[in-house]
């Protein structure tokens, strides 16, 4: 029953952290065509980065998924897993990307060029992440170690230091090593997202300590979640849309992430949801979803001006209204493919 439970928390902020992802790459266009001293682009810029904490809200849950089972690690076997589940659908993606780019005329074919854009995680902006949890699936059994080994009141600060450095002053710390240094993929090093992994870590590793921590304070994270996200909010107003300076600004949302991760947890064990089986079918096929929701956005944005419709308003609308439903469908339908022909093989393999 306990196993169940913690499954379904999981989902929920799974298919949560999904749904921000989409919102926040739909925004795209119209933060981008705005004019940056509207309301207009105020507010979606704003509801952007408030949406921001679903990609270390998926960091958080890789990272306690990791640790929540007790049982010793089969490592040849989690890896295989790895690149069986993320990695082949992952370069997969890129292909499918990459064709389209090329026959939309944004570049020819151009095979160190396909190589490149695999190992950067340059090709869509989604792609980042990957990149990123590659770093973190080579590196498992220090991760487990760490857990097993440090209390998180060690091991939290100092990746929180770790984190803080490498997000905001990577290149101004090469420049101390050698001005001419300069390294522009800091957003896709496995030590950018370092606190919000190695908690997750040490969440799964105590995990019925860790909810009940999350049980007898969940006041307490709702108010300063509530809080730091409106502060976050205010003073990206002051930055983008008034063009004041605001030097803390990252590390306020570092710290509004770092609150609103562990608050939407309580949310979700104070209010728990069992999920219908469609939502269970998206939950499944989320990954999915985060890797191709990129391509069909690029794909709207080029086909929906030939319907003469170019009021960002109205575009931006609809974009939701498809990308939402469309993207989830392809997806589920994609998995439902895949299963049938892997029972296919199998009871063709059985035949024989």
């Amino acid at each position: 029953m306990a196993e169940k439970k913690r499954l379904s928390e999981l989902s929920v902020l799974n298919l949560l952290f999904c749904f921000m992802v989409l919102w926040s790459h739909c925004s795209g266009h119209p933060i981008t065509v705005l004019d940056h001293s509207s309301w207009q682009y105020g507010l979606m810029i704003c509801l952007q980065r408030l949406t921001f904490v679903s990609v270390s809200g998926f960091f958080f849950l890789s990272g306690l998924k990791l640790t929540l089972s007790s049982a010793p690690l089969q490592l040849g076997r989690y890896y295989r897993k790895r690149v069986i589940s993320v990695f082949l659908p992952y370069l997969l993606a890129v292909a499918v990307y990459y064709v389209y780019f090329m026959r939309h005329g944004y570049f020819g074919f151009s095979l160190p060029d396909l190589i490149g854009y695999a190992i950067r995680g340059d090709l869509s902006a989604p792609f980042y992440f990957v990149v990123a949890l590659a770093q973190f699936v080579l590196l498992v059994p220090l991760f487990r170690w760490l857990a097993r080994r440090w209390s998180p009141v060690l091991l939290i600060p100092i990746s929180l230091g770790i984190t803080l450095l490498s997000a905001q002053y990577l290149n101004d710390i090469l420049h101390l090593l050698s001005p001419a240094l300069n390294f522009a993929y800091g957003d896709r090093l496995f030590t950018t997202f370092l606190v919000y992994y190695l908690a997750g870590c040490c969440a799964g590793r105590n995990y019925e300590a860790f909810t009940q921590l999350l049980r007898d304070n969940f006041s307490l994270l709702a108010v300063l979640a509530a809080f730091l996200a409106a502060a976050d909010v205010f003073c990206s107003w002051q930055h983008f849309v008034n063009g004041q300076s605001v030097p803390f600004l990252e590390t306020l949302h570092t710290l509004y992430q770092l609150t609103a991760i562990p608050a939407l947890y309580a949310l979700a064990l104070r209010f728990p949801i069992r999920l219908p089986p469609l939502a269970q079918k998206m939950d499944r096929a989320s990954f999915l979803v985060y890797l191709y929701h990129s391509l069909l956005i690029t794909w709207f944005n080029d086909f929906i001006p030939h319907l003469g419709i170019t009021k960002v308003s109205l575009q931006f609308l609809l974009r939701v209204a498809f990308i939402y439903p469309v993207t989830f469908l392809l997806c589920i339908l994609w998995q439902w493919g895949c299963g049938r022909a892997k029972e296919f093989l199998r009871s063709r393999a059985a035949a024989v």
